[in-house]
């Protein structure tokens, strides 16, 4: 069954594309606000902090209406929501209704570990936020990130996404 918020944004997507002739739907840059795009697409507008340098919303896909984005922060960026959350100075993602995937340059220091771990995306389940982490996934009431919070900027944390989990040493026997 379709909710008024997928009503909303597939109209909101569309009156976007109508009213910008001769540009495709794949390259189509588009000025809207990075926490009403949140909010358009079932999220609290807290999930990104404040102050973001720049950003970069574009459609990634009409049906089922889905953008990519990409948000520049001056340095890296420091925000503690339920624990310690770590944003790259270049943190971008895919956003559609209910959920955030392909996040790249944000990590949490889980609490089961104490360790930086890169997070993947963020799932709507009725009032849970479900965060896919590298290690574990984590549920929490979507009303803890309704805020928007502010930076603390600090050290830049090595991106270590691509290296191998394993040392093994690989036999060609």
């Amino acid at each position: 069954m379709a909710t008024a918020n997928s009503h909303m944004s597939l109209l909101l997507l569309l009156a976007l594309v109508a009213l910008t002739p001769s540009t495709s739907a794949a390259s189509l840059n588009l000025d809207l606000d990075l926490h009403l795009l949140l909010q358009l697409q079932g999220f609290p507008p807290g999930l990104i902090p404040e102050p973001v340098e720049d950003y970069d919303i574009s459609i990634a896909s009409i049906l089922p209406p889905t953008f990519s984005f990409t948000v520049y922060f001056k340095e890296p960026c420091y925000v503690t929501y339920v624990y310690p959350n770590y944003f790259a100075p270049v943190f971008t993602g895919k956003i559609t209704l209910g959920k955030i995937s392909g996040m790249r340059g944000h990590k949490d220091k889980l609490p089961s570990t104490g360790v930086w771990t890169d997070m993947y995306g963020v799932t709507m389940v009725g009032t849970k936020l479900v965060f896919k982490f590298a290690t574990e996934t984590i549920a929490y009431d979507r009303a803890l990130f309704e805020e928007v919070k502010n930076c603390t900027y600090g050290p830049l944390i090595p991106d270590q996404s691509n290296e191998l989990v394993s040392q093994l040493p690989i036999s060609a026997e």
